[in-house]
């Protein structure tokens, strides 16, 4: 025995102002519309890490890439659809995205159907505009990994667990014999194809099956038992894990995620998914307000029981309250278990992207309540009333996508939210570069995607996570070898936690620059002798409480394109409670600044706050000459301030009139070969 179908309402249904062919038309018009936003600039910004590693993946050969999963955090499935992709339309960036673009159209169409299925063409067309125009599934469909698929393949599971349960639920012996091997087969190579797309997957078939137990339960106690239906959908679930078996021992195996391990409040993180939902990545909690709270009003009149639908062929459908249910146990189940994984942290917020489906149908479920809810309102005829609501729905579209634009434009045209930039970080050095230098890669996971840029030549990752011995055996070949060394540092958190890269460079090299691109960090070092005292002593008091005991510079001349050399010998004869910043300056005859390194001592790592009064700070600096610089002449000076305000030390010798700096010396610039 059955649920019933609930009384339906024709008036209220909104099924009379979309035909089914209106229906696909209208289709295709929003899928034109998702697939020219997510092809809009598609190649603009450069691949980030992530992109890169699929990139070189998408090169191996096939049992390479299996081979390579198995040690992954993601299983195979992406990298070989990848690398099918690869085959037919090459290794461009625009190539390699535009798989995530199909897949992204693919969750438009897919959350359509989700919603026409659930509930009826009109939410079905209202949720195919939320997912085209949504800034969360556009940054998605616009980057070489998995996550768009993940979606696509989420809502497609989705739907046809919910036609399932809609089969079991009907009075149709005529197609229940067909439905009880189509939808269950199709339902098992959907979802298989999840599990091999992304781990997260297995939270949406948990959900699903937190669908189908608060279904089944409730028809038991309701004394309707339904035996075939639990063997059916049970025979969906073993396809799906005859299918996944070959990979379950590796996925055991598998690294995982480990725990975000941080501190946050709940409630302002549920806030922030919703945030995610809404309008992506590219607001902040702040300006996201208003869609946050539209989202949630929408959503609120979502669950809220309308009239109920049919779909274009009049048939029936689980009961509105079974639906509604469902949708939110598909909401609740995957981000339930993500919190209670302990997974939340900005990085892994796009495995919500399973959300969106069951999210944008009830937010549109909650626009056509809406909708017929006012058309109610006055006594007007059958035919007003469809085009009031036609047009308070378009009138909501258009206030939905006023609160998308901000996001979308910086999504397009924010440098602050912008991937990455090794696309121009190889450029410039591939301008940079001559003979003498090296590259370093502090987090050898860069190498995939800085190759993709720059050819594999003089570039070395470092160990991952090393300790003291293995960074001095990985770095002292490389400083007896290279004159500068060009070192990228990206992730330090997780590659090198203890920072013994640039603790050790910090010591046995002269960092001259520091340049960003994006969350990428570019440093030139120069290598030259480190004298271990000072070769001309100064004795000059900076401030109060710091001395310049000493100094030395490097003898001979030097080339546009080096690194000046510069060691500094400081004392504190006191605690020093205020962190200073020190700045060696490259000066021309005129006295116009040329070039300059500004850092905390030690590079960064020994700050004036942690000096041991009467102790001696080795600091090494360096000095870039820039390359289009004249021969001559050139001055070093060397100046202490506080980075919050920019006021200098002053400098004293004693029985000399104090100034704000002290001049090191000059140096030689020779003319440049």
């Amino acid at each position: 025995m059955r649920d019933e179908p609930e009384a339906r309402s024709s008036e209220g249904s909104g099924v009379a102002d979309v035909s089914p062919r209106f229906f696909v038309v209208l289709l295709v018009v929003v899928l034109s519309l998702a697939a020219g936003l997510r092809f809009y600039r598609l190649d603009a910004q450069s691949f980030w890490n992530d992109e890169g590693n699929s990139a070189r993946i998408a090169e191996r050969p096939l049992p390479l890439i299996v081979e390579g999963a198995a040690g992954d955090i993601h299983p195979p499935g992406y990298y070989l659809v990848l690398h099918a992709w690869h085959g037919l339309f090459g290794q461009s960036e625009f190539a390699l995205r535009s798989l995530s673009v199909a897949a992204g159209v693919a969750l438009v169409a897919l959350t359509s159907l989700l919603g026409r299925h659930c509930f009826d063409e009109t939410t079905g067309l209202v949720a195919a505009v939320l997912s085209a125009l949504s800034p969360f599934a556009i940054y998605y469909s616009q980057e070489a990994r998995m996550y768009a698929l993940l979606g696509a393949l989420s809502a497609a599971s989705s739907t046809l667990a919910f036609r399932t349960l809609g089969q079991l639920s009907e009075e149709a012996p005529s197609e229940r014999g067909l439905s009880r091997i189509f939808l269950p087969a199709s339902y098992a190579l959907v979802t298989a194809a999840g599990l091999y797309t992304h781990y997260a997957f297995l939270f949406v078939v948990l959900g699903q099956n937190a669908v189908f137990a608060v279904w089944w339960v409730g028809s038991a106690v309701r004394g309707r038992v339904d035996w075939p239906a639990l063997a059916s959908w049970g025979a969906g679930q073993l396809g799906a894990g005859i299918l996944y078996l070959p990979w379950v021992p590796t996925a055991l195996d598998a690294a995982g995620w480990s725990s975000a391990g941080t501190d946050y409040d709940l409630g302002l993180a549920v806030v922030d998914v919703v945030r995610v939902l809404a309008v992506g990545l590219t607001q902040s909690r702040g300006e996201a307000t208003a869609a946050v709270v539209v989202a949630v009003g929408f959503l609120v009149v979502g669950v809220w029981p309308g009239a109920e639908a049919r779909d274009s062929r009049g048939a029936r459908t689980l009961p509105v309250r079974w639906t509604i249910t469902g949708l939110l146990i598909l909401l609740a189940v995957p981000l339930g278990l993500f919190f209670g994984f302990d997974l939340y942290k900005p990085a892994w917020l796009k495995f919500l992207i399973v959300l969106l489906p069951p999210f944008h149908v009830l937010v549109a479920h909650g626009v056509r309540n809406a909708a017929i809810w006012l058309s109610r309102i006055g006594g007007l005829s059958g035919l007003q009333r469809e085009m009031v609501r036609i047009a308070v729905i378009a009138a909501i579209l258009v206030a939905l996508c006023a609160l998308f634009l901000p996001s979308l434009t910086n999504l397009y045209f924010d440098p602050s939210y912008a991937r990455d930039d090794y696309r121009q970080l190889a450029r410039d050095l591939e301008d940079r570069r001559r003979p003498g230098d090296a590259i370093v890669l502090n987090a050898p996971n860069q190498w995939e995607v800085f190759t993709y840029y720059y050819p594999d030549r003089d570039v070395y990752p470092a160990p991952y996570r090393p300790g003291p011995e293995s960074a001095s055996s990985f770095l002292e070949p490389l400083i007896d070898q290279y004159e500068r060394l060009f070192v990228l540092y990206w992730g330090d958190a997780e590659s090198d936690p203890k920072k013994r890269i640039e603790s050790w460079l910090a010591q046995h090299a002269y960092k001259a620059a520091d340049e960003w691109y994006g969350d990428v960090r570019l440093a030139t070092y120069g290598a030259a002798p480190l004298p271990p005292a000072p070769t001309v002593l100064a004795d000059v008091r900076f401030g109060e409480r710091i001395t310049l005991k000493g100094f030395a510079i490097s003898d001979g001349s030097f080339a546009p394109g080096d690194v000046v050399p510069v060691t500094i010998f400081w004392e504190a004869a006191a605690a020093v409670t205020e962190s200073y910043k020190v700045s060696v300056q490259l000066l021309d005859g005129e006295g116009r600044l040329v070039s300059q390194m500004d850092t905390v001592p030690g590079d960064g790592l020994t700050p004036t706050t942690a000096w041991e009064p009467g102790s001696t700070v080795v600091d090494r600096c360096g000095v870039l000459v820039p390359r289009e610089v004249a021969a001559g002449q050139y001055s070093l000076l060397v100046a202490m301030y506080d980075p919050g305000t920019g006021q200098r030390l002053s400098a004293e010798r004693e029985g000399e009139v104090a100034t704000d700096a002290l001049v090191l010396g000059d140096i030689v610039v020779r003319a440049a070969n």
